[in-house]
């Protein structure tokens, strides 16, 4: 009996997650034939129409990209409130799949720098199988260095 209701529920959420998207298609069908879809919509189905396979991977890439940075950035400043430890200052970068992080500490603030290091590696691990990972850069104060300007400024 209960493997029969796991088979109905397995089928359930199948049904529910095509339904959802083919009701997304067809939101998008009527954007498109109405011409009212947002830009980023028109380009993703003029090159799926198109046969543009290189265009579509670079769509969803970007899409991927936002996705797993926006989760990468969310576990790394969770990670250091756990720790109960906050840099002097914190800036983030991108290049291609890396989160670059820029942090200043007090100088020889050893328990600072050991929270950064290890919340970049639980994050490093965790998302390292997706292509997607922390590169940090950690100063002291006293080096007295400015953030980088590719750099957007978290904490300052």
């Amino acid at each position: 009996m209960a493997e029969l209701q796991k088979k109905e529920d397995l089928q359930d959420k199948v049904d529910i997650w095509f339904s959802a998207i083919i009701d997304h298609i067809k939101v998008d069908h009527f954007l498109m034939t109405t011409k009212s879809a947002p830009k980023e919509t028109q380009n993703f189905y003029d090159n799926l129409i198109h046969g543009d396979g290189e265009e579509v991977v670079n769509t969803m890439r970007e899409v991927s990209s936002k996705f797993y940075v926006s989760k990468i950035v969310n576990d790394y400043i969770n990670e250091l409130k756990l720790s109960g430890k906050i840099p002097l200052k914190l800036a983030m970068g991108l290049s291609d799949s890396k989160l670059l992080i820029w942090s200043e500490i007090n100088d020889n603030d050893e328990e600072m720098e050991n929270a950064l290091l290890i919340a970049e590696a639980k994050v490093n691990a965790k998302y390292y199988k997706n292509g997607f990972f922390i590169n940090s850069t950690i100063i002291e104060s006293s080096d007295n260095i400015p953030i980088p300007p590719h750099y957007q400024s978290i904490i300052s």
